[in-house]
């Protein structure tokens, strides 16, 4: 019996180190990947259109409660710091999205870009199977912070006010 627990401890061990930085909220600093995909209006947008911008990248649904309780947040940060170089873009995992979202999008006054995902881009930003997810990129569209689950105004304000000031110090 002494001989089965140690190999199931090294085995607990080994998973615990592969997965504890899966868990952690910050990522290195690597580039965001590019994209390019559709808007409400049929129109194609590309993550450089926002080229010098902060941007909150959010992948969520219709369908998720949590996405939805998220959304009043990020539609108050866009109207206070987009002005400022700051930009929110959905990414809506819907299927069905351009039947879907439109009465969504009115509803809750969302005031940023709503783009419709495609299985290239779910699994160009880490294969996202959980909702919703989100991306905070600096100026120069490097990943400052994924988080994983429902995020919240008070969260996201210090980080997106550094952001903003990173670039004001430069020029």
């Amino acid at each position: 019996m002494k001989h089965i627990k140690f190999p199931l401890l090294i085995t607990v061990c080994l998973v615990l180190l592969i997965l504890m930085p899966a868990c952690q909220g910050k990522t290195e600093m690597s580039m965001a990947p590019e994209f390019t995909l559709l808007n409400l209006a049929g129109n194609t947008v590309n993550l450089s259109d926002y080229s010098g911008k902060v941007v909150l990248i959010n992948f969520f649904a219709t369908y998720c409660p949590p996405c939805r309780m998220e959304i009043p947040d990020f539609v108050k940060l866009q109207k206070e710091f987009g002005p400022e170089g700051f930009v929110v873009i959905g990414i809506s995992v819907d299927n069905d999205g351009e039947r879907v979202l439109p009465p969504f999008v009115e509803k809750l006054g969302i005031n940023y870009p709503i783009l419709l995902a495609t299985s290239k881009v779910l699994q160009d930003y880490g294969n996202i199977y959980a909702l919703p997810v989100t991306f905070i990129l600096d100026k120069n569209h490097k990943i400052v912070q994924k988080i994983t689950g429902m995020v919240n105004e008070e969260e996201l304000r210090p980080i997106i006010e550094d952001l903003l000031k990173e670039g004001k110090k430069k020029e």
